[in-house]
């Protein structure tokens, strides 16, 4: 059973951010008690949202928080991420579930 007591969504603009790493700052909420991390990203290519993936579910798992991704399939399954999240005009949840 997922907690989603706490659900943090990630965002990666340099306005949000203001200069400082998105590891660090979902680390900072993992220390504070988040539950869920969702990865959210709407810019960056295919590359960078893998590495940067990558890296966010080895800190979740430190913490044993779930990671999901948001809108990507093929990111989700590249790093082994938890789940992802589909919006509605988003991939159809029942061809998200033939992906693997």
């Amino acid at each position: 059973m997922v907690n989603l007591s706490l659900y943090l969504v990630t965002d990666s603009t340099p306005a949000i951010l203001k200069g400082r790493d998105l590891c660090t700052v979902v680390e900072e909420a993992l220390k504070g008690g988040v539950t869920v991390v969702q990865y959210r990203d709407k810019t960056s290519d295919t590359g960078v949202l893998v590495e940067t993936a990558r890296k966010l579910h080895n800190l979740c798992q430190s913490y044993g928080v779930p990671l999901l991704i948001n809108d990507r399939v093929d990111v989700a399954v590249a790093v082994g991420a938890e789940g992802v999240h589909l919006g509605q005009d988003d991939m159809s949840w029942s061809i998200a579930t033939t992906v693997s």
